[in-house]
């Protein structure tokens, strides 16, 4: 299945892109898509973990389920002033 996945803030700066596409295994979770961006550009490793997941612009746990066409965000933590 291929989903799509935009990226936000300096996730973008370090990955160099605001959106890619990966292709998973049916039956695939959002965690599987956090691990297949982050093998395609391994400059987000790390900075992935703290992430939230929003599934076609709805939060989800990590566990979720994706289906074909799914739009995901990874979202980095936020602070304000």
């Amino acid at each position: 299945m291929l989903v799509t996945v935009k990226l936000f803030a300096w996730l973008q700066d370090a990955a160099e892109t605001d959106v890619c596409r990966v292709t998973l295994e049916p039956g695939a979770r959002g965690a599987d898509a956090k691990a297949a961006v982050a093998a395609r550009y391994p400059r987000l490793r790390g900075l992935l973990d703290p992430t939230r997941l929003a599934r076609n612009l709805d939060y989800q746990p990590w566990n979720c389920p994706l289906l074909d066409g799914d739009e995901l965000c990874f979202i980095p933590p936020v602070s304000g002033g």
